[in-house]
Formats: C-alpha cells, sequence, structure tokens
C-alpha cells in the first residue's frame, strides 16, 4: 500500500507560457491513456468557459488553451485547478506509460506579445513551492 501522492498528476505553473494568447502548461507526472480518458471526459463535464479563453485539450505532458483574454488569468487556474483535482480523485492509482501525442505548433508571436508576456507571469506567479 504505497503512497499515491507521487502519482497524482499537477499543473507546473513555472512553466506557464502564453504565445498569441494561446497557453501552454506542463503537468507532472506520466502522462496515461486513463488518465487522459478521463481529463477529456471531465473536461466535457464541465463544459465551455465562461468566455475568457477558448479550447482547453490535453496534449503530451501538458494543458494547452486557445485564446486566454486579459485578466482571465485566475479564473482559468481555478478551471485547470479544478480539472485535474477531479481526474485525480477519480484516478488515484492510475500510474501509465508516456505517451506520443506531439502537436508542436511554433507560431510567430507577431500579435499581442506585451499581454502574453505579462499573462505568462500571472499564470507562473500561480507556481508554489511544494515540499
Amino acid at each position: 500500500m504505497g503512497a499515491t501522492t507521487d502519482r497524482r498528476r499537477t499543473i507546473d505553473w513555472a512553466s506557464a507560457e502564453v504565445q498569441d494568447g494561446d497557453v501552454t502548461v506542463e503537468l507532472s507526472g506520466k502522462n496515461s491513456k486513463g488518465w487522459r480518458e478521463r481529463f477529456d471526459t471531465v473536461l466535457r463535464l464541465l463544459g465551455p468557459s465562461g468566455g475568457g479563453w477558448g479550447e482547453v485539450k490535453l496534449a503530451k505532458g501538458s494543458i494547452r488553451v486557445k485564446s486566454l483574454q486579459p485578466q482571465a488569468e485566475e479564473d482559468l487556474r481555478h478551471f485547470l485547478e479544478s480539472l485535474v483535482v477531479q481526474v485525480n480523485a477519480e484516478l488515484p492509482d492510475e500510474l501509465g506509460e508516456d505517451e506520443g501525442d506531439d502537436e508542436d505548433g511554433a507560431e510567430s508571436p507577431d500579435r499581442g506579445a506585451i499581454l502574453d508576456a505579462e499573462m505568462t507571469a500571472t499564470l507562473r506567479s500561480f507556481a508554489e513551492p511544494r515540499g
């Protein structure tokens, strides 16, 4: 009966990047098929955002969010943290292998680079030392 805390996935807010309003934030832990399927199910149950951001999806160890609006960072944090906590609660013993779901979309930051930098800084400020 080992502890499951090392198997839980958490959001690494220090890794947050915003480029052209799109957010990528890394997840700690293993990316298993079961965890990913449950993430998608819980995401569908929660429904679309209240307008502060667009599509949310899981992609190879990270969460990607389209079109984050300025001043919506706190709401997004709450939404994503709630989502991850719910999935962890439903699959506490899930420990799988990393799966290739590679989607690199390098885009030129020609629009809103200052807003992107500000939103990145806000999201990274959510990083808390875990001890």
